[in-house]
């Protein structure tokens, strides 16, 4: 059994200063420490809870224990994959895991190197561009049977290998896209920022970048008739209100309602909505930047929406946030996040089934389907682009004067003509019959 703790050591000298903080390895009996190159004074440290606790007024002082939060978080989900992977191999020592967690974090070798950079890219809020970088650099240790690799390996011929192995395991053209593409990146920040030495030929001179165009998976609107109609009262009457079955009717329906507001919300992205604020909204307009581009997005709050907030009131009383989805804030919030999106994609995919949708639906589809049915509805599409925030250009506070408002009342009459249209209360009893906890 394999132990892995944060350790704060204090200073040895007198008075009031900084200490080090550690991450303890354990294992039959046997203890490693790893120094995180991080010093906390002893306020700032919950030995109990293994937390760091952020000072009141110092903005300097969180943005550097953010930092250090995201950098051991990341060190000890390495440690943990490492002895995960020795768990299945049978003995090792202490020694075995510190020895792989110091050749995974060299900078010299891919994942480390990209190690180094995800402080910066979490600081420039570039989460899934870090998760990229982290996937590709995984991918391309499994082809190097485990190990990783060395930046100034990067080659031509391995790069080839590389893609060659991906394509005999079935991996469709936009992924193998997405790991070269990547990969490139990640070979021209190192040659860039001195790393490694620029090769003669071009590594990526034959592979595969391009990305094909895919199907956008839009519902119809009979479909978000469907997806909207679902009848929770009458699945809430199949089961006693103490039962785990009536408790997963509960979060269902906690998942139909975050689908819906995006839907009416202009299609807003999950995330957007997730990290959403009470303050965001003030006399009927919501106003937020976007979490991946930045842009200023400004929307009216319809009924339904209203309704829908209003239903989570008593959930958030005492939260900064509009909906339950994050309990944390700075680093620890996106863990939410990502924890909270995998669970809501779960539950849709519920959620379409009952509702008879043959489609794979994930939150991105309520954005894909405001587009598609208030273009049918007539709403030009320059509109929709400007709602759904794919202009490049930042929105300032002339936004209010420039955005004609009836443009918004046109979208929503739209979306309010299709939901009100033809309800038939679906409620499928051979599905609520057979719900899985």
């Amino acid at each position: 059994m394999t132990s892995i703790n944060l350790v704060l050591r204090p200073s040895s000298r007198e008075g009031h200063h900084q200490g080090s903080l550690s991450v303890r390895v354990i294992h039959d009996r046997y203890s490693r420490a790893i120094v995180s190159g991080y010093r906390l004074y002893p306020e700032e440290w919950d030995a109990e809870r293994q937390k760091i606790i952020y000072p009141s007024h110092d903005p300097d002082r969180t943005t550097y224990l953010e930092e250090a939060e995201v950098k051991i978080a990341a060190s000890i989900a390495t440690l943990n994959g490492i002895v995960a992977s020795f768990d299945k191999h049978g003995r090792y020592s202490v020694g075995d895991v510190i020895s792989r967690y110091r050749r995974k974090t060299d900078e010299s070798r891919l994942s480390g190197y990209v190690e180094s950079m995800a402080p910066d890219l979490e600081r420039a809020n570039q989460h899934r561009l870090i998760r990229a970088y982290r996937t590709v650099a995984s991918e391309l240790a499994k082809y190097n049977k485990g190990e990783d690799i060395p930046l100034c390996h990067i080659n031509a011929c391995l790069v080839k290998g590389f893609e060659d192995d991906i394509k005999m395991r079935g991996l469709q053209p936009n992924t193998i896209s997405f790991y070269m593409r990547n990969l490139r990146a990640i070979y021209n920040k190192a040659v860039s920022s001195r790393r490694i030495v620029a090769k003669t030929e071009d590594p990526f001179a034959g592979v595969y970048t391009k990305v094909k165009t895919t199907a956008k998976r839009a519902l119809t609107e009979e479909e978000t008739i469907r997806m909207h109609d679902i009848d929770f009262d009458a699945l809430r009457s199949r089961y006693a209100p103490d039962s785990s079955e009536y408790q997963y009717i509960e979060k269902l329906n906690y998942a139909w309602r975050l689908f819906m507001f995006c839907f009416q919300a202009q299609g807003m992205c999950f995330i957007d909505m997730a990290y959403l604020r009470k303050t965001n909204i003030k006399d009927g307009i919501c106003s937020y930047y976007r979490q991946k581009t930045g842009q200023q997005i400004v929307l009216k709050v319809n009924k339904g929406m209203q309704h829908i907030i209003d239903s989570f009131a008593a959930d958030v009383r005492d939260s900064l946030y509009l909906f339950p989805i994050l309990k944390h804030e700075g680093a620890l919030a996106r863990k939410d996040y990502e924890s909270a999106l995998r669970t809501q994609n779960r539950r849709l995919k519920v959620l379409s089934g009952m509702a008879g949708v043959d489609k794979r639906v994930t939150t991105h589809v309520a954005r894909h389907t405001f587009a598609t049915i208030t273009r049918g509805g007539g709403l030009p599409a320059g509109v929709i682009s400007e709602m759904l925030g794919h202009t490049t250009e930042r929105m300032t506070h002339n936004y209010f004067a420039s955005l004609d408002i009836s443009q918004f009342d046109q979208a929503y009459r739209i979306i309010a003509d299709v939901l009100s249209g033809h309800p038939n209360h679906i409620m499928p009893g051979h599905y609520a019959a057979g719900l899985r906890i």
